[in-house]
């Protein structure tokens, strides 16, 4: 796992009301994390990868052309996918958390981790 990417990662759950953020290879491998105690990384990559398969396949059924993310909201969060060269970044937060600040330290985010893959 790359020093960067753990200090990127790291920066996103810094953010109020993010518990943590994870970076996935599109096979499971995990590249990075910054995910909370109660989060096993190894089930994190695993749901990941089927929810980008799924979210793939969708966008090209419907004919919406290539997925770039996706948001799944709950009772007591929410869960944000972001397609990265071939990786997804994943960001797990609470139902407070302000998806405005979330989306442009995640731009800003994103362009840092294309540096380093």
């Amino acid at each position: 796992m790359s020093e960067r990417i753990t200090e990127i990662l790291d920066s996103l759950k810094a953010i109020k009301g993010v518990h943590g953020a994870a970076l996935i290879e599109k096979f499971g491998l995990i590249k990075g994390s910054a995910l909370p105690g109660w989060v096993d990384p190894e089930a994190v990559a695993a749901m990941v990868t089927l929810i980008l398969k799924a979210s793939q396949r969708a966008s090209e059924e419907l004919e919406q052309g290539q997925f770039f993310s996706a948001i799944i909201e709950s009772e007591k969060g929410k869960i944000l996918f972001s397609e990265i060269e071939g990786n997804i970044l994943t960001i797990i937060t609470t139902k407070e958390a302000k998806l405005g600040i979330i989306n442009l330290k995640l731009d800003a985010a994103t362009t840092e981790i294309k540096k380093t893959l």
